[in-house]
């Protein structure tokens, strides 16, 4: 079992000092994002990525995967800020993947996290026929981005955002089936699909299984009493710690490491948004999900 933590997540704006956290919270793997400095990863040259993997290397550490906010930007609130159709966009974002690529290969990792397109306004609105349209522009946009991943023998893992054409199991599950490329894999984000209305469930997984390369953890409460025929297992209430929440993480996460043994677990817990009683420090948080993660495997 394969476990990363996000470095930008452990409360630090010190790369350096984010680097002793995660090595003394037992992790072998990081994913880098933000918060290197003062400077994006999206901002930063090959000069500084070179002098930042010396400091990674320093520390006994191994970069599982890059994480880019600027390719194909997603708008967590208001509508999509580019064209889905707006060629002169997506000829942008490809230089940005090149760029990306090229990073990857200073930081000796393979995995490049980025999304897909976004939802047009009044998506959910629209006839099976209309919305498959869109799934095939999304595919055909994703091809292109994998082909130049697979250039630099680089894979795209693509999770599920709401607001974005894979924002559950069952459109990520779309998208792999329509782009039927090696290089474009999943990130799961097991809390996201229960916030975009569905749950990680093991017939949700069915949709993705076989091509889940990471999975992002933090916990979730559910609504009391809010459980009915199109959500057997509640509506999403609110971001929890993992263990001290009420969604079933061992049930998934054991099917997903039976068939999908490649798999990383990523620590996400989307700290500022945890109940303030449950803001214990964004380390400590980090250290009580994992050892309860760890826990379930050991079980």
């Amino acid at each position: 079992m394969k476990f990363s933590v996000i470095t930008d997540v452990l409360g630090t704006d010190s790369f350096e000092e984010a680097l002793r956290i995660a090595k003394q919270l037992g992790f072998e793997y990081i994913d880098i994002r933000a918060k290197l400095d003062g400077s994006r990863l999206d901002m930063i040259s090959l000069e500084q990525a070179a002098d930042l993997k010396r400091k990674v290397d320093a520390n006994g550490l191994k970069v599982s995967a890059l994480t880019s906010w600027a390719i194909n930007p997603c708008s967590f609130s208001g509508p999509p800020t580019y064209d889905n159709y707006d060629e002169s966009f997506h000829i942008e974002m490809l230089a940005k993947l090149e760029h990306l690529s090229q990073l990857a290969n200073v930081f000796n990792t393979q995995y490049l996290r980025t999304y897909s397109l976004s939802k047009p306004e009044g998506f959910d609105r629209l006839s099976d026929e209309d919305k498959e349209i869109h799934y095939q522009h999304n595919a055909k946009i994703m091809r292109r981005h994998a082909e130049t991943a697979a250039k630099y023998n680089k894979i795209l893992i693509i999770e599920n955002e709401p607001p974005t054409l894979t924002g559950s199991a069952k459109e990520l599950g779309i998208m792999i089936k329509l782009v039927n490329h090696p290089n474009l894999k999943v990130n799961w984000d097991i809390v996201n699909e229960w916030i975009g209305g569905g749950y990680a469930s093991v017939d949700a997984y069915e949709h993705i299984k076989g091509h889940v390369d990471q999975v992002h953890l933090k916990g979730g409460f559910g609504k009391p009493d809010s459980a009915d025929e199109s959500h057997p297992y509640g509506k999403f209430l609110k971001v929890g710690i993992p263990g001290k929440d009420d969604f079933n993480h061992a049930a998934i996460m054991k099917e997903i490491v039976k068939h999908d043994p490649q798999v990383m677990m990523t620590f996400d817990p989307h700290y500022s948004s945890l109940d303030a009683a449950d803001q214990l420090g964004e380390v400590e948080v980090i250290r009580q999900s994992k050892q309860f993660i760890e826990s379930i495997f050991k079980a």
